[in-house]
């Protein structure tokens, strides 16, 4: 199908979003393509796939929106092509949430997420009960957060990858 974005012309997408099929049950998986218009469709589906009211839904959509939005702005996924992979699972009231992005911009220097002198990250920590990232920097790098609309403790979701930082969230977060 043609977007007629782009710069320069024509851009060609793939049939984006695209569910994709979980090994896991309870862990929904969708791609996103690079257009920044689809960060409002997948705000729905994160919502949607709570099954909470909007008001209780928010935190966890305002941290996939950021997440969202920074692999877009920050990353190749933003560009011609570019796609954005997100996972969500619910467990005991609380979500976890991945976004993987396509890794480093052409020309530019590998980076990893942490908060910076911008607001996107920094929400995220207020917002979530953990976040941290795995991956190799120049490459696909996935940004996870772990959100309790209700406050409280983070589970280790089913099917978790050896070895990340996932696994370390903290129990409880330091005000601040």
């Amino acid at each position: 199908m043609r977007d007629g974005g782009g710069v320069g012309g024509e851009r060609w997408s793939a049939e984006l979003p695209k569910r994709i099929p979980s090994r896991v049950p309870g862990v929904r998986m969708v791609s996103w393509g690079s257009l920044p218009q689809q960060v409002a469709s997948a705000r729905l589906w994160c919502w949607h796939g709570t099954k909470l009211s909007y008001d209780r839904a928010y935190p966890l959509i305002s941290v996939l929106s950021e997440l969202h939005t920074n692999a877009l702005r920050h990353t190749a996924s933003g560009g011609p092509c570019g796609r954005v992979r997100m996972e969500m699972e619910g467990r005991r009231g609380m979500f976890w949430l991945a976004v993987t992005d396509d890794g480093v911009l052409p020309g530019a220097a590998p980076t990893v997420p942490e908060p910076g002198t911008g607001f996107g990250l920094r929400l995220v920590d207020r917002l979530a009960t953990g976040w941290g990232w795995f991956g190799v920097p120049g490459h696909p790098i996935t940004v996870w957060a772990v959100v309790d609309p209700r406050g409280g403790v983070s589970p280790v979701p089913a099917g978790e990858p050896a070895g990340t930082a996932r696994l370390e969230v903290p129990a409880q977060r330091a005000a601040g």
